[in-house]
């Protein structure tokens, strides 16, 4: 069921193109693309963002966790143990902006 969430929010992404700045500290910025972010079976949130990297993106809104499935520098690299590397999301950060953001719209 969780590879199935994963597949279906990279395979969606392909047609998502609504990007949303969240975070501006130059030389800082990031973005979620809002129609990417959705609620997973295992109540994570996912959704794409951009920034210093592109990435899919997963996000536990109660313990204010992310992960990061994808990064999509080069040919991109995934992640396929990324539950086990999940990152405390810094206050005031431009995580914490991704963060807020999606799990606001999930």
């Amino acid at each position: 069921m969780i590879a199935l969430s994963a597949a279906a929010l990279s395979g969606s992404q392909a047609l998502a193109e609504n990007w949303v700045t969240v975070f501006e500290d130059e030389p800082i910025w990031a973005s979620v693309d809002k129609d990417s972010i959705r609620r997973g079976d295992d109540n994570l949130v996912y959704f794409r963002s951009d920034g210093p990297d592109k990435a899919d993106r997963a996000a536990d809104c109660q313990k204010r966790v992310t992960y990061t499935l994808k990064l999509y520098v080069m040919d991109g690299y995934d992640y396929p143990n990324w539950r086990n590397d999940g990152r405390a999301v810094v206050e005031g950060s431009a995580g914490e902006a991704e963060l807020q953001y999606a799990c606001a719209n999930a």
